[in-house]
């Protein structure tokens, strides 16, 4: 009965994989990142509509609120598609693509159904994606972090002229400050994505008990860490070594959510 339920984990990565090359563009506009945006959020649209139609074809019985959302979200990505061929602007975009995964994810996973086994099931999957999102985060942290450390050490070598086997086997200056700056993108925006869907599965669980979580607030801190990493590497006030070092630093507070998390302070012992 649920084997179709595969399409839908896939979406959402697609989604999310969608969301991070908007992200990308909007902090540093490139052609490449907008084309890949614009390519697996069109891959979103194909999906939702093939459901559509299939759902209807097949007369599976769904409440209005089920409809009305999943209509909703369709709807707003096809408008966000044709809106950004017209205006290309990337704020619109992201906020609009954004809105639509909130929405989207809401349609697939809030439960609705008085069956226990399809509680269950959504219930579940939900935490797999968001599991899966987060760790998928928080490895791009830690090998943003490596690249960061890597060009502190190519760094020094070079300041001090020491010309060995280490130094020429590193990258150069600008390509390890590309790659970790670039890896930090893809990090916050799969944890923001993972934090929306864990928003989800907490309210239909523990309902608004889940502020009360150290873990839901250590998350929002390492969020708007990075947030502001990146804001700041955007507007060309860090570089260099500078920009570095914040990165190689934050790991600490990675390292701090994860410690939190497998403490009695947190609600997360679910995970």
């Amino acid at each position: 009965m649920f084997q179709e339920r595969w399409i839908v984990d896939f979406m959402v990565y697609v989604y999310a994989i969608s969301l991070a090359f908007s992200f990308a563009d909007l902090l540093r506009p490139s052609k490449r990142l907008e084309q890949l945006s614009i390519l697996f959020l069109s891959g979103v649209w194909v999906l939702q509509t093939i459901m559509l139609v299939v759902q209807r074809l097949a007369l599976i019985p769904i409440s209005a609120s089920i409809d009305a959302l999943s209509i909703y979200s369709w709807v707003l990505i096809s408008f966000t598609l044709v809106m950004h061929f017209v205006y290309r602007m990337s704020i619109l975009f992201f906020i609009a693509n954004s809105l639509s995964f909130i929405m989207l994810a809401i349609h697939l996973f809030f439960v609705r159904s008085s069956s226990p086994v399809m509680e269950k099931l959504l219930l579940s999957e939900l935490v797999f994606l968001h599991v899966t999102l987060a760790m998928m985060a928080n490895a791009f942290f830690s090998l943003a972090s490596i690249g960061a450390g890597l060009y502190l050490v190519n760094n020094y070598l070079l300041k001090q002229k020491k010309w060995n086997d280490l130094l020429r086997r590193l990258p150069s200056l600008d390509r390890l400050q590309g790659m970790s700056a670039w890896l930090l993108v893809l990090g916050t925006s799969l944890l923001l994505t993972a934090m929306t869907l864990g928003a989800i599965y907490a309210y239909q669980t523990i309902g608004a008990q889940f502020w009360e979580d150290a873990k839901v607030w250590s998350s929002l801190w390492v969020l708007a860490l990075y947030a502001f990493i990146l804001w700041k590497w955007a507007r060309r006030q860090w570089h260099g070594r500078k920009l570095a070092w914040w990165t190689l630093l934050s790991l600490f507070a990675v390292l701090s959510n994860y410690i939190i998390t497998r403490s009695g302070f947190s609600f997360h012992h679910w995970i």
